[in-house]
């Protein structure tokens, strides 16, 4: 009986070894990524090909894109405030509040087209089969979006 335990537990634990050992080779490029500073631009150079100097082009549409993210994400939220106001401080819809609605959905609308053009000039700098993969999965990633108003940052 004794021997039968040794043996299944030598077993099992071989098996978490080998386990463990196959899950560490076959995720160390995924891990060695996570380490870097932005480790999402690592996958992206990763996955979609990119040369050293199509990826520097990439970080620096990125560096851009960013900053007038945010100032886009600033108004949006500023807007959203104010309808928020709009709407708690009135029993009826009013139109102040129609004005302030229309111009959140076009702050929103601008701000998902800019992230498309973005998107367009990264995948232009791809090679042609990666660039159009590369516009595939930003599409599902776009039609997926979550409805509840925040915005996906391209990355």
């Amino acid at each position: 009986m004794k021997r039968l335990v040794t043996i299944l537990f030598l077993g099992l634990a071989l098996g978490g070894l080998a386990g463990t050992g196959v899950y560490l080779a076959r995720t160390t490029p995924e891990r060695a990524m996570l380490c870097c500073p932005k480790p999402e631009q690592a996958w992206l150079q990763h996955e979609f090909q990119l040369t050293d100097a199509q990826f520097a082009r990439v970080q620096k549409l990125e560096t851009q894109y960013q900053a007038e993210c945010q100032e886009r994400c600033r108004r949006v939220n500023s807007t959203n405030d104010l309808v928020r106001r709009q709407f708690t401080s009135h029993a009826a819809s009013t139109p102040e509040l129609e004005r302030l609605l229309a111009c959140a959905a076009q702050l929103r609308a601008d701000c998902q087209l800019r992230m498309l053009e973005y998107c367009y000039a990264v995948s232009r700098e791809m090679p042609p089969d990666q660039g159009q993969r590369y516009l595939n999965w930003v599409c599902d990633q776009v039609l997926t979006m979550p409805r509840d108003g925040t915005m996906m940052h391209a990355k």
